[in-house]
């Protein structure tokens, strides 16, 4: 005679994803680390403060949703800092040519997206290496600021071209608002749209997309076309918080872009991440670069850490997709 042995059912319960626990970790980092930082230096909790630390990481805000698009996709956009220059170049001279804000901010964000095309173009269209491509574009977006500024510095005054990137309402810099409203815009395309269903998929399996006709050419294409939009709009802020135009500004935003990215949970691999992700990101990256500056620390030891924190999280992700592939 044999006795049935009762097994316990599971309890009911949830667990929550991979992502959420990585959104969760990066809140309790920035608040540690602004408990930090604030120990270190009182100045840290300041309202001047703080508008500088929002205003200083308005552009990376920017520039780090575009690349969470491309990095989706499983690619890469090494030429936004130098696009940054480029377009904001090209922005200030059509503004001294014509006298007209609006035209000014046509030209930055078209000449954002021309370079976004290019990549778009060899990435997609002809299948090339989205490293190799960007890279070549890094250096040919450099290059033409360098003529267009003859690598020397155009100032502006123009009160309406600056007014995006330079005014603000009390200690709140309205850039803010403006990046919050593109943040909802690019949502919405991310998780509403076909196009952001077409993003995901480009990176789950581009092979399986192209078989299922999502067309991810054409995906590629547009996501490197938004990114130097985004580039564009970055420019813009950019002339209007020094009041002119610099041959090399958005020197390494890329990987500071890049880590913000990363630390936000999207995979190099593409495929995985969320927009919340990069947000957090690019907020704990730059309450590390503002503390750092505030408490004086060497400029030359600031580039060190940058640089450890993106081999840390480059490590990280990596462990992660090797954890999920078991």
């Amino acid at each position: 005679m044999t006795t049935a042995t009762a097994t316990t059912p599971p309890r009911p319960g949830f667990k929550l994803d991979s992502l959420t626990q990585r959104y969760l970790f990066l809140i309790l980092l920035i608040v540690i680390a602004s408990v930090g930082f604030g120990i270190a230096n009182e100045n840290f909790y300041s309202l001047a403060n703080i508008g500088i630390l929002l205003r200083s990481i308005a552009v990376l805000f920017l520039l780090s949703m575009g690349m969470t698009f491309i990095m989706l996709t499983g690619g890469i956009d090494l030429s936004v800092g130098s696009n940054v220059a480029f377009s904001g170049g090209v922005g200030v001279v059509a503004l001294t040519a014509t006298g007209s804000a609006p035209i000014g901010f046509a030209a930055a964000v078209a000449a954002g997206m021309a370079i976004g095309a290019i990549n778009g173009v060899f990435i997609g269209r002809l299948r090339l290496s989205a490293f190799m491509v960007t890279l070549a574009t890094y250096a040919l977006a450099r290059g033409m600021a360098l003529v267009i500024y003859n690598a020397d510095s155009i100032n502006v005054s123009d009160a309406a071209f600056l007014w995006l990137g330079g005014v603000s309402w009390g200690n709140m810099p309205v850039v803010i608002p403006f990046v919050a409203l593109v943040f909802v815009a690019l949502s919405v395309l991310l998780y509403k749209s076909t196009f952001g269903r077409d993003v995901y998929a480009a990176g789950s399996n581009i092979n399986t997309a192209f078989v299922l006709g999502r067309r991810p050419e054409r995906t590629l294409f547009w996501v490197y076309v938004l990114s130097g939009a985004l580039a564009g709009l970055s420019a813009i802020i950019t002339v209007g918080r020094v009041s002119s135009g610099q041959p090399w500004a958005g020197l390494y935003l890329e990987f500071d872009a890049i880590t913000a990215v990363i630390l936000g949970g999207t995979s190099l691999f593409g495929g995985r991440g969320r927009l919340l992700g990069t947000i957090l990101g690019v907020l704990l990256y730059g309450i590390i670069i503002n503390g750092l500056v505030l408490t004086g620390t060497n400029p030359y030891l600031q580039s060190l850490i940058k640089g450890m924190i993106l081999l840390g999280v480059v490590l990280l992700d990596t462990l992660v997709q090797r954890r999920n592939a078991q």
